[in-house]
């Protein structure tokens, strides 16, 4: 190496003479110090080592000629047809590094300190910048090099591009150049466009460099286009060749993963397979399992595509498993854009089982299994069963077999739920009913034992000359008492003059007769002496279902008075009766109450509220009834109903739409007709907006009132869910859908629902209110329905229209937030959807019968949602928007469990107040994905002010659904250019006149000018009961 260098002459030879006198003394020493020999030959090779080193210090950077002569400047420029010869020259071993790899091929094969790059006939492909640095190692890591950039002007193309670079395939986010190279130094204002001679998408970050390209930074999906490069030459703009960008979209969402079941159990030794589901759009992802058995296992993938995506399926094989397998089961899917896991539970079990539990009301009188009930009420018995393996036979054994008893029996995983609903029961159904269970190897039955209250009927008789005996049947055993008053007398217990009660005669009662199922006979016997007036024996036997009375006429020879005391007793007994029944009608005042509440003003914690009645009506919502044709019943209540009706004339050209109209029943009270009127008013002060639904028109003239409003073909939320169960499970499991056979509107009372075991979900009662359902569409219709309805819905139910469904409530509640509303009875009941699946919050009001619907609990003096209500609503009675947040969170977890009941199994009693009281939470419903449960336990937080608000949450939900909310032009309901209703909104006015105005655009537009937040999200903005 060091006969390869030519370092500075005089540092040489410093280093030389250095050198050999430090030999001379060691030559020295060592004749006098034998014994240190050694290691001064250490020391000399040290200091021969370190000669190259020093010398290598001092290289220069290497020079670089272009045809024999020096290059002083950073570029050179060539003329066609002159040859490119660049000679690099340095101080020990250097190398060309060219721009292109098979431009080696022109480099010297000679390794030295000079290295020549050849090009005979040089054209504009070998424009770029040539870099020639040193090999050593050491060398490269002092910078040592030079570089030349080389214009190979070509007359023909101002750019050179490389073919391999016309059309590229790159991922979002990365950064890419583009090698469009000039050839003339002379060009100008370098820059790109597209290739159809318009700007650069918007947003595009990138730099232009003439002897590099243009760097496009932070690619994105919008930038898939042909671009071309662009500068000036001499005043004249040239292009480059087209070049086609293609970007791949980046992934947004982790990967969906579905397992089967929930849970899992195997008797020890049995073989679990476990069939995990995911979908990526790409071969990038991965599927892992994670469990506790160490035993020998196996995993196989199988992979289809479908629709521009993977379906792939993993199946986890345990051959035998044992006790030490009991545990959580996780799949966990992996993308780019992050990871999702689902769980399951593997129980196993020594033996089959089968486990049965009662689960009986709390407001039934009962112990153990032993049940009593009144003659004539509704009884419902309910077993709770886990078993495996599954139960294959199940049966009720009844005293009797009655038409009105219904059995109901539902199963998931491994529980199940067997009902036997018994209505309005008589004396011959009480006895024992026992429940069996079976399956292959294992049985189970209950027995539960039902005795009916039966009121005593009380006879009394002449026992002997002396003595007077009641006899007397019933259930509990009666007790007798005997009453003895003066006159002959109906009773000897009505007191009309103010005089004290007669005390009771002492007599024993004595059981004579007690049955297994059935009356117990007892009797009594009152000695009474001789009496030389008139008076009135009373037998007066009770127990817990009632009194049954009979009286004994002892009467003397004097009878004038005896026609005269027994009309007074008939008119007295008549004036009784009509009182009580004048009473009753007294009592039996309106049940219905507006849920919604508008605040008009607010001081601290006082709040005026709007009184609906006091509302404007503006007339030009009325409607000719003439031109409303009514059809068939949708839904009623205890006051009011809904029937489905063609509205001719409400659109333009006096096309005839679908509408629902709601009305009073014959039997509505004045109460119920103001309470419909502020109802309208309500609508009408609201306004208009996608969500809701709208109001249409009204009648309230020359007749009773109507409220038309949109109709919407698929019913209420609820039942959609429920109806949709199969689908949505076949849509996930990727089984061809079947389209549904659907019927109209009816009463779930006759109808068998989609019921699962744990959903709390049962048959409703016949006298419930009747919920929507979709029906079938006339063959010939023209009719522009403002709900766009259609044929039957035969579409799957899928993610995205829970999330869609989600998003819409939000934002119809945002908007009622924004007017002050405050709805109190958010739930999945009261939400209609339209054909095209727009979901539109609504209050049945009058057409719902609470008083028979159990989702309302009796809680003081009113029926109340319990289940759906904040904890401040329930205990405090104070509702707000913030308490509006908290029912909207219980219908997320209505809608992403498909419909379930919420709190599933659990009663509302002494105990659910507790829990709601210390923070329960609902566990994560089958088919939320984490971020929506995210949102539900936001919603439920026990602080109102720490709730989101509506509008935060539809951003949320929004970002679940990638950023991407839906067309309103999609899902629009209202058919805003074709209706007439347009130029009828009401809009506020902040003048002082009186005169109402309204808009002339859409209808889902606010008048007013949007808020950034919602005006009821205060800590002590509460509406007190």
């Amino acid at each position: 190496m060091t006969a390869e260098l030519q370092p500075d002459d005089s540092s040489f030879l410093s280093l030389t003479t250095d050198a050999i006198t430090t030999l001379r003394d060691i030559q020295t020493y060592s004749q006098t110090q034998s014994w240190r020999r050694s290691r001064m030959v250490l020391y000399l090779a040290f200091l021969l080592g370190i000669l190259p080193t020093a010398a290598q210090a001092q290289w220069r950077h290497p020079v670089i000629k272009l045809n024999s002569k020096l290059v002083v400047g950073p570029e050179v420029v060539l003329n066609p047809g002159t040859p490119l010869v660049l000679r690099c020259e340095g101080d020990g071993p250097v190398n060309w590094l060219t721009r292109l790899a098979k431009h080696k091929r022109f480099i010297s094969k000679v390794k030295g300190r000079v290295r020549t790059f050849r090009v005979d006939r040089p054209s504009a492909e070998h424009t770029g910048t040539y870099k020639c640095e040193y090999t050593s190692v050491n060398a490269k890591g002092q910078d040592l090099f030079s570089t030349v950039h080389v214009y190979v002007k070509d007359p023909d193309s101002l750019f050179w591009t490389s073919s391999t670079s016309l059309s590229v395939v790159r991922k979002e986010g990365e950064n890419y150049l583009l090698p469009c190279l000039l050839t003339d130094p002379e060009a100008t204002d370098l820059g790109l466009r597209m290739d159809n001679c318009t700007s650069v998408p918007p947003g595009m970050n990138y730099t232009a460099d003439p002897r590099r390209g243009i760097l496009i930074r932070n690619l994105q999906p919008s930038y898939n286009a042909d671009y071309v490069c662009s500068a000036k030459l001499h005043g004249v703009e040239r292009t480059s060749k087209a070049f086609s960008i293609n970007i791949i979209q980046r992934l947004r969402f982790p990967p969906y993963v579905f397992l089967e079941k929930d849970e899992y159990v195997r008797i020890v030794g049995e073989k679990l397979r476990i069939h995990c589901t995911t979908h990526n759009p790409n071969f990038n992802y991965n599927v892992t399992w994670n469990y506790s058995s160490k035993k020998r296992s196996t995993i196989e993938e199988n992979v289809q595509s479908k629709d521009s995506r993977l379906d792939i399926e993993s199946i986890l094989t345990i051959p035998a498993v044992d006790q030490s397998d009991t545990g959580n089961i996780t799949c966990t899917g992996t993308n780019e854009a992050g990871v999702n896991s689902s769980a399951t539970y593997l129980l196993v079990v020594e033996e089959p089982y089968i486990r049965l539990s009662p689960q009986l009301s709390s407001k039934l009188a009962h112990q153990g299994l032993s049940i009593e009930v009144n003659e004539g009420e509704d009884l419902k018995l309910c077993v709770l069963i886990e078993a495996y393996p599954q139960i294959i036979a199940q049966s009720w054994d009844t005293p009797t077999s009655s038409p009105t008893q219904e059995h109901i029996f539902t199963r998931y995983n491994n529980r199940y739920s067997a009902t036997l609903l018994l209505k309005r029961m008589i004396a011959q159904e009480q006895g024992q009913y026992t429940f069996y269970a079976r399956s292959a190897m294992a049985n189970a039955s209950i027995t539960f034992q039902v005795q009916m209250y039966q009121k005593p009927v009380a006879v009394v008789r002449w026992e002997n000359i002396t003595s007077l005996m009641c006899t007397s049947f019933g259930y509990p055993a009666p007790i007798i008492l005997w009453y003895q008053c003066s006159g002959i007398r109906a009773t000897c217990n009505e007191n009309n003059t103010g005089l004290q009660m007669p005390a009771p005669l002492l007599a024993q009662t004595v059981e004579v007769q007690r049955e297994e199922y059935g009356p117990v006979e007892v009797e009594s016997v009152l000695t009474v002496g001789p009496s030389n007036r008139r008076m009135t024996v009373e037998c007066v036997a009770f127990n817990l279902a009632g009194v049954g009375k009979d009286t004994f006429a002892m009467d003397v020879s004097d009878k004038v008075f005896t026609s005269t005391l027994s009309g007074a007793a008939g008119v007295l007994a008549f004036l009784i009766l009509l009182l009580i029944i004048l009473l009753y009608k007294y009592k039996q005042k309106p049940r219905y109450e507006i849920r919604w509440k508008i605040i008009q003003a607010s001081d601290g914690n006082n709040y005026t509220f709007i009184d609906p009645s006091q509302l404007p009506y503006n007339e030009k919502w009325e409607f000719p009834r003439d031109k409303l044709k009514l059809g068939k019943i949708l839904g009623a209540g205890a006051f009011g109903k809904v029937v489905e009706a063609t509205a001719y004339g409400l659109g333009e050209d006096d096309n005839a739409i679908r509408v629902a109209v709601k009305m009073l029943k014959a039997r509505a009270h004045s109460d119920e007709r103001e309470a419909l009127m502020s109802e309208l008013k309500i609508l009408s002060h609201l306004g208009q907006h996608k969500n809701i639904v709208n109001l249409l028109g009204a009648c309230t003239q020359a007749g009773p009132v109507l409220v038309i409003t949109e109709y919407c073909s698929h019913g209420d939320l609820l039942n959609f869910l429920r109806h949709k169960q199969e689908t949505f499970l076949n849509f996930v499991m990727n089984m061809p859908e079947v389209p549904e056979e659907t019927s109209d509107y009816k009463n779930v009372c006759e109808e068998k629902q989609f019921i699962r075991s744990d959903s709390g979900i049962s048959s409703v009662s016949s006298d419930s209110y009747l919920e929507m359902r979709p029906g079938p569409q006339p063959v010939n219709s023209s009719l522009d329905s403002l709900c766009e309805e259609g044929g039957p819905d035969s579409w799957p139910l899928d993610m995205d229209d829970l999330l869609r469904f989600s998003y819409q409530v939000a934002q119809g509640l945002d908007f009622l937030a924004a007017k002050n509303c405050i709805h109190r009875d958010v739930a999945a009941r009261n939400v209609l959807l339209t054909d095209r699946r727009v979901a539109k919050i609504c209050d049945f009001g009058l057409a719902r019968d609470i008083m028979n619907d159990s989702n309302y609990v009796v809680k003081g003096n009113a029926r109340l949602p319990v289940k759906w209500m904040a904890p401040e609503s329930i205990f405090d009675c104070l509702y707000t928007v913030q308490s509006d947040v908290w029912s909207y969170g219980i219908l997320l977890w209505e809608i992403f469990s498909l419909g379930k009941s919420p709190y599933p199994s659990i009663l509302v009693d002494t105990k659910f107040y507790k829990m709601i009281e210390s923070g329960y939470q609902m566990s994560r419903p089958d088919f939320a994905p984490p971020e929506m449960y995210t949102i539900m336990k936001m919603c439920w937080n026990l602080e109102p002010t720490e709730r989101p608000t509506f509008s935060k949450i539809s951003q949320l939900i929004e970002r679940v659904l990638g950023e991407q909310p839906e067309c309103p032009d999609q899902y629009q309901n209202i058919q805003q250019q074709d209706m007439v209703i347009e130029e009828l909104e009401p809009c506020d006015d902040d003048d002082d006149d009186d005169e109402t105005k309204f808009c002339d655009g859409s209808c889902d537009q606010s008048c007013e000018h949007e808020v950034d937040e919602q005006p009821l999200m205060k800590t002590n903005n509460y509406q007190f009961c």
